[in-house]
């Protein structure tokens, strides 16, 4: 009970945090996203391995290595120590260690060459017949590292900067533009390419090949998020420097028709964002590093962000700022390292949305980061360092993007307004994804057809602690809801059979789909619904083949986090047919079992307890209801 009341209490003054209703927003998010910095300098500290008197280099998953695992990390915490140096304290041991990773960064790149990485390689992009995939993202980070320090380098380290992102830029001069759009979007990848040219220009504008790296970067920013309506798009952006059109810079598709996208051959919530974060740095790089003659601006930097924004993220934003991940992730989740997009969006756009969801995920970000003993961001992180580098970079990037492009006097949106506005029930249909969202939960479900996978989750929405709840939990080719079968002598698995049925009503939609699993041998149909008091799953299975033997029945599953930045321990109730978590979700199923409650892991850095409604009971009929609340039979 004491812990209990101890986390309550710790939630409760998170979540007091006075708004920008009642400081200005700009301030606000300052104040926050400094706060955090200032702490996570203890992890850079310890993060930091000395190497000589000119060197040193942050500790990583290959450190000292030549690619992403060892250059990534190092680029983002050299660039962090630099900001902070810059903009907070000058702390002589903080700005040595900038100097030293910085020059190591710098001098271990392809064109720059003065000392080899520990695998005897360098680092980089030179040209189309010597480039390497990803490098020009961990450039950035090296630009906006040499920026904050600039009046500390001297004339060589300055040119070897320039010799680095002349040889970054040179590879994006001679390259062909990706797109494409099933499976492995090239949306992001475009973006990163925006940010090195961004860089480049900023700390050069008077480069003789400036005005060929502006064309290239407004033809990269175009093709992000590229989507096929781009090709009888005749705006002109930037009237002031040539009439050039939105159709003449368009190479081809990176989103779908409905504006999705798909990486990791599924729909990824974490990349369906993230360009709007790379290119609002590519802004962002061009007004800071120019200063106050700014020659080089274009209104390309965020082609398609509202579009994306209104017609996908939206419908997919909780109240506390998550964004739901209908199939699952791949990537640490509940990070809330989309908060970089909504500055971008707040403060270039106006958007109060944003506005009003940054202030939520900064808060979540520092209740998670107050959960570490070093001010890391999170415990357990799929990709050790390069995550704290990233998750660094996102926070600081959200503080400048207040610094440079303040929102004034604009407040952030009311939630429950945004709700409203968002109540219906969506149908993203090159995804096969529905989602409806109602003033206590939302819930969705989606037909991966790239994974296979199909799954779904409701998350508790009266409080914006319950909206982690419910972990998206993704297991075979099923997960939350749907759950799956063991059998002897055939692999758990399914397949869709035919195509799913998707019908809205208002507020509330319903599915109905059917799946041939475990090799084929079993054959379930069944139907997902909304109601005003959550989700309904029925269905109805039958074997297919002879001598089906089920070990276990794991239908109407949901995994639950039990991880120290939601709720370590949950108040769990169980009667025959019927479960209730912490007063906040019920679960009522029919025929009636002692439902299970264990087999906890740790999943994408979170740490999930499941709960299995049917326990050790086996059955080929199922009814199961998740209700928002305590519930009734």
């Amino acid at each position: 009970m004491r812990h209990i009341l101890h986390t309550f209490f710790i939630l409760v003054a998170l979540l007091a945090v006075p708004s920008a209703r009642s400081i200005a927003a700009d301030r606000y998010a300052k104040e926050m996203a400094m706060d955090m910095l200032r702490s996570f300098s203890r992890y850079i500290y310890n993060d930091c391995e000395d190497i000589d008197s000119l060197y040193a280099c942050f500790r990583g998953e290959n450190t000292m290595g030549s690619n992403e695992a060892g250059v990534r990390t190092n680029a983002d915490l050299s660039m962090l120590s630099a900001f902070l140096c810059r903009y907070d304290r000058h702390e002589p041991r903080l700005a040595l260690m900038a100097e030293k990773t910085l020059r190591y960064a710098v001098h271990t790149h392809k064109a720059v060459r003065r000392k080899a990485c520990k695998d005897g390689r360098y680092w980089g992009s030179t040209s189309v017949a010597d480039h390497q995939w990803e490098s020009s993202l961990w450039a950035m980070s090296v630009a906006y590292s040499a920026f904050f320090q600039w009046e500390r380098l001297d004339s060589l380290m300055r040119d070897d900067v320039y010799r680095l992102l002349k040889a970054e830029c040179d590879y994006e001069l001679e390259r062909d533009i990706p797109t494409g759009y099933i499976g492995d979007t090239k949306a992001e990848e475009n973006g990163w390419e925006v940010d090195v040219l961004a860089a480049a220009l900023g700390l050069f504008p008077d480069d003789a090949l400036a005005p060929r790296w502006f064309q290239r970067m407004r033809e990269f920013a175009v093709n992000s998020y590229s989507h096929p309506s781009d090709a009888d798009n005749h705006t002109i952006p930037d009237p002031w420097y040539d009439n050039s059109t939105i159709s003449s810079m368009y190479r081809g598709a990176n989103l779908y028709p409905d504006w999705t996208l798909q990486n990791h051959d599924f729909f990824h919530t974490s990349y369906q964002n993230v360009v709007i974060q790379e290119l609002g740095e590519a802004a962002l790089a061009l007004r800071l590093f120019q200063g106050d003659r700014q020659k080089w601006k274009s209104e390309t930097l965020l082609h398609n962000c509202d579009s994306v924004t209104q017609n996908v993220l939206n419908w997919l934003t909780l109240p506390d700022g998550e964004q739901a991940m209908p199939n699952g992730n791949d990537w640490s989740l509940f990070l809330y390292d989309q908060v970089t997009s909504y500055s971008t969006m707040a403060c270039m756009r106006g958007d109060a949305d944003a506005l009003l969801f940054e202030q939520q995920a900064l808060r979540k970000i520092a209740r998670r980061q107050q959960t570490t003993p070093d001010g890391a961001w999170l415990l357990r992180p799929d990709v050790g360092a390069r995550r704290m580098g990233v998750q660094g970079h996102r926070v600081m990037m959200t503080w400048l993007m207040h610094h440079i492009f303040p929102v004034g006097g604009m407040q952030p949106a009311d939630v429950k307004d945004f709700m409203l506005r968002h109540a219906e029930a969506r149908i993203l249909p090159c995804q096969n994804i529905v989602r409806t969202m109602t003033s206590d939960y939302f819930a969705c479900f989606s037909f991966s057809k790239g994974k296979r996978s199909f799954t779904g989750y409701i998350a508790p929405i009266t409080t914006p602690e319950e909206s982690n709840l419910v972990v998206p939990y993704r297991k075979y080719n099923t997960g939350n809801i749907v759950g799956y079968y063991t059998t002897e002598g055939a692999r758990t698995n399914a397949r869709l059979i035919g195509e799913p049925e998707m019908t809205l009503d208002g507020q509330f939609f319903s599915v109905k789909a059917s799946l041939a699993e475990n090799d084929s041998t079993i054959r379930r149909d069944f139907r997902i619904k909304t109601t005003p008091e959550g989700l309904e799953y029925t269905d109805r299975a039958r074997p297919i083949a002879r001598n089906v033997s089920v070990k276990a029945d794991r239908t109407g599953l949901m995994a639950i986090s039990t991880d120290v930045f939601t709720h370590e321990t949950r108040d769990v109730e169980t009667t025959p047919g019927k479960t209730v978590i912490d007063n906040t979700l019920t679960i009522l199923s029919s025929p009636r079992a002692e439902a299970i409650w264990g087999d906890t892991s740790t999943e994408n850095s979170i740490t999930t307890t499941k709960i299995y409604p049917y326990g050790e009971r086996k059955a080929w009929k199922h009814k199961v209801r998740y209700i928002v609340g305590k519930g009734r039979e």
